[in-house]
């Protein structure tokens, strides 16, 4: 069956001109561009607080998703972008007002945006409300670590869930190097610290009956650019044969990481 790609706009929300769609939907999912805060009756730029701004963005992107034939709830995947990891927790405190249960996967990085904004979200969503959105294989789920010191999630109460299975496919948070052991950080040397996350991802893909061998695509973040060829390094003995499509990129990080990287797998375990 050929899958049909259907542009979804919102009249409300054009703000500029730009070589994008607000959203495309394609099969089960609606994928939307990333979002900086307009004003939903003029379209124009709203600048503010990081607070502000990410209070506008989300409830933009809910009438953008119902527009689309999905809604906040059937998000599965957010990436957030913030002028400053400063600002982490002001983001966070709006963030858990649109997602308060069982909040989509999610990456949160520091980086320079374009027009002066503080805020720039992105996002997957299923499409709901057809008879295809009610059927087991497209039921949107949360996947959990079996091994609860890495459950960064609850452990540290933050307004994201670890993985969430969706159709066929497993969208996992962004993950650093965590202990196992401890559930502290590992903060130790980089090369150290990918194999530890990489390790994490292993377990976290098993948890939810996948595996490395099923990712089909990686973002690795780097605190800092020079590290790109020790991450290779490491990456090699991981994926030593037809490895996963990936980006990689130097932004900034939390809790002093120096590598944070998430991923989407297919569900299910691949043929033997």
């Amino acid at each position: 069956m050929t899958l049909s790609r259907h542009v979804v706009e919102h009249k409300s929300l054009q703000s500029v001109e730009l070589p994008l769609s607000p959203a495309v939907r394609c099969g089960d999912f609606v994928f939307l561009s990333g979002m900086i805060a307009t004003d939903p009756a003029t379209g124009e730029r709203v600048y503010g607080t990081v607070a502000a701004e990410t209070r506008q963005i989300l409830a933009n992107m809910s009438e953008l998703l119902e527009a689309a034939g999905s809604s906040l709830i059937n998000v599965v995947k957010v990436n957030v972008l913030i002028y400053s990891m400063l600002e982490y927790d002001n983001m966070n405190s709006v963030y858990r007002e649109f997602f308060p249960v069982d909040p989509p996967a999610r990456t949160v990085c520091g980086a320079g945006l374009f027009g002066g904004h503080k805020v720039e979200i992105d996002c997957i969503a299923l499409v709901a409300g057809s008879e295809q959105a009610t059927t087991q294989r497209l039921h949107r789920g949360v996947v959990e670590p079996a091994n609860p010191k890495l459950n960064v999630s609850r452990n540290a109460n933050l307004p994201h869930s670890p993985g969430i299975t969706a159709g066929d496919y497993i969208f996992l948070s962004g993950m650093g190097p965590v202990d196992p052991v401890t559930g502290g950080r590992n903060l130790g040397p980089v090369a150290e610290q990918i194999r530890q996350t990489l390790r994490n991802m292993a377990h976290m893909l098993e948890s939810g009956g996948s595996g490395l061998d099923r990712i089909v695509k990686m973002t690795a973040v780097l605190a800092d650019a020079a590290d790109y060829d020790e991450m290779n390094r490491v990456w090699r003995e991981f994926f030593p044969v037809e490895p996963p499509a990936r980006t990689a990129c130097a932004l900034q990080l939390s809790n002093g990481n120096g590598v944070e990287i998430e991923c989407i797998a297919l569900a299910g375990k691949g043929p033997t």
